[in-house]
């Protein structure tokens, strides 16, 4: 046998047959009978034979691959929903390739007009710069199944897996209510994306429906990374009166609510309460630990990757978008449980007084 890989021609030599019939029998085609193609089988199994995936996506012009865009990589969320698509692309015979925006429009841009000409159907969730759409409208001219996840281009018709961020932040504040907390803020991204406006819309069900006023002054829509969420807390912890709560859009943000608060000796669960809408299940190690909510990623990225591939196999005929809405529980910890009523306004107060100026990683405004 010659060097390197085993083709159909390597098996065909090898029993006196033609490449055609080892090719059908590989595929299973009922012209071949049973006994040959268990012969063939047997032979290519002996000669070590590996399909060849690239020759095969030529002529079906087809990848088998998906495409995934996430406005990040290392989040518990992301990872999360990644592990759900590729899960579900595995069983179904398809790989993934994964790019991330950095939460930049211009990098979306590029990085999905290089995923379009390598894959068979695009996963998506938009990044917080985003407003216009035209590169997600290129891919559906392009007959390229897309699916949103997460965060939607509400007007890019497609199919969607979202997480239903207004009854989950509805959730968190009337939580935060029962706890005896009155002056509850909530730190999300701007409104420009749906699943922020869907947090507002929750947060102030919530607060009316108890009885409570709505103050638009303690909806900050600063941003939903690390550096936003320090920036917002900031601004929050200014307002009179006092914040006594904070609802924070993911766990980024909480994160930095937390680690400020640490810094301004402000005690969770007892002077400021803190829930996130995020699920990262390490905040039950964080002392105290933080109420968030349960982990839906895996069940959100599976059922994404299940809806884009159901659309891809079904390309030429007809195919309805579908939306699905993903509930989940919240997880309740110390950070919400109020032990006593103690003010946080002079904590706070005290630790702006000690800020050092120079110091352009933590207290910049």
């Amino acid at each position: 046998m010659k060097k390197g890989m085993t083709t159909i021609y390597d098996i065909a030599k090898a029993l006196d047959i033609s490449a055609s019939t080892v090719s059908r029998a590989l595929r299973n085609h009922p012209d071949i009978s049973k006994a040959m193609a268990d012969k063939i089988k047997l032979t290519a199994k002996k000669l070590n034979y590996r399909p060849n995936t690239i020759a095969q996506s030529l002529k079906e012009r087809k990848t088998k691959v998906i495409g995934v865009l996430l406005p990040e990589i290392v989040s518990h969320r992301y990872m999360s929903i990644l592990n759900g698509v590729e899960d579900i692309a595995f069983r179904k015979g398809y790989q993934v390739m994964v790019a991330k925006s950095g939460e930049s429009y211009q990098r979306e841009v590029m990085n999905i007009e290089s995923l379009s000409g390598q894959v068979d159907g695009i996963l998506a969730c938009i990044s917080q710069e985003t407003r216009k759409y035209e590169h997600f409208k290129n891919v559906k001219t392009h007959n390229i199944p897309l699916v949103f996840f997460d965060r939607a281009a509400d007007r890019v018709p497609s199919s969607k897996v979202m997480l239903n961020e207004e009854s989950v932040v509805y959730a968190l504040t009337e939580h935060l209510i029962k706890s005896g907390y009155q002056n509850i803020a909530l730190l999300t991204g701007p409104d420009h994306l749906g699943f922020c406006r869907s947090q507002i819309k929750g947060y102030a069900s919530a607060i009316v429906h108890h009885g409570i006023e709505l103050n638009q002054s303690l909806i900050n829509n600063h941003g939903l990374d690390f550096q936003q969420g320090r920036l917002a807390f900031h601004q929050t912890m200014k307002l009179k009166p006092g914040v006594d709560a904070i609802i924070a859009a993911n766990d980024p943000v909480a994160m930095a609510v937390y680690l400020e608060a640490q810094k301004a000796n402000i005690q969770l669960g007892i002077q400021l309460g803190l829930v996130s809408a995020g699920s990262d299940p390490t905040f039950g190690f964080l002392t105290p630990p933080v109420t968030n909510t349960h982990p839906k990623g895996f069940e959100i990225g599976g059922r994404a990757a299940q809806l884009c591939i159901n659309e891809i196999e079904k390309q030429g005929g007809i195919f309805k978008f579908e939306k699905e809405m993903i509930s989940t529980d919240l997880v309740i910890r110390q950070s919400s449980t109020r032990v006593n009523h103690g003010m946080v306004v002079s904590s706070y107060s005290k630790y702006l007084n000690q800020i050092d100026s120079q110091d352009p990683l933590v207290y910049i405004y």
